[in-house]
């Protein structure tokens, strides 16, 4: 399942699926529920695999490593935007304590290490010409993490009620509507696979990856 050119690159390659369908954004909470389904049975298939993955992106949901590059933008200050971002400053370290606490748990292994795909949007899921999904693709991202870190980044981005970059933020909220319909399609898959642990952490993943995408916006801003 690869191919290398002529300069002795490797390429990934997988099976061509025909006639299957994929989706750009969850609009109803019917594919929201799919969505889920589909990151939860990737994972409940992989939940017996145990070899560490190489980290193909380092430290990428990381948060105690993002701190470390987030201390190091504030002391240098290369664009001199700093003295006018105390407000944003300010909201990113009242919430320090909260995020390293979650990171210790995963660090101490108290939330175990699973196959994690790192990009969950739904376009990353093939569905069948009924709507019902196939499988789970672009796997260049599989890295061996918490698996709440999937659950985050998919919640992060199913129940955004505005655009990805939207600029109107009156538009962005977030659907409770698509976070239930989202959570049940991965815990009928996934649930029997997970420890306690990650079904009490499970809703404040979302609220860490979103934090975490803030962070690195707001540090590259700096």
């Amino acid at each position: 399942y690869y191919w290398q050119d002529t300069d002795g690159s490797y390429w990934a390659v997988c099976e061509f699926i025909e006639g299957s369908v994929t989706y750009d954004r969850a609009d109803t909470p019917e594919l929201a529920y799919k969505g889920g389904q589909g990151i939860g049975r990737f994972q409940a298939q992989l939940a017996d695999f145990t070899t560490p993955l190489v980290e193909t992106i380092k430290g990428f949901h990381n948060i105690r490593w993002r701190f470390q590059q987030w201390d190091e933008a504030l002391a240098a200050d290369k664009a001199g935007r700093k003295a006018e971002l105390a407000t944003e400053i300010e909201w990113i370290e009242s919430r320090r304590e909260k995020m390293l606490d979650f990171w210790k748990i995963v660090e101490e292994v108290v939330l175990p290490m699973r196959v994690t795909h790192n990009d969950t949007k739904l376009s990353n899921i093939l569905f069948n010409q009924n709507g019902d999904v196939l499988c789970v693709i672009d796997l260049d991202t599989c890295m061996s993490s918490t698996s709440l870190n999937d659950v985050g980044d998919a919640l992060r981005s199913y129940t955004n009620t505005g655009a990805e970059d939207d600029k109107n933020l009156d538009n962005v909220e977030m659907s409770l509507e698509m976070f239930k319909a989202y959570a049940e399609g991965y815990l009928h898959e996934q649930k029997a696979s997970m420890v306690q642990s990650e079904l009490d952490w499970l809703a404040f993943s979302a609220r860490y990856i979103t934090f975490e995408q803030v962070l690195r916006f707001l540090m590259d801003y700096i």
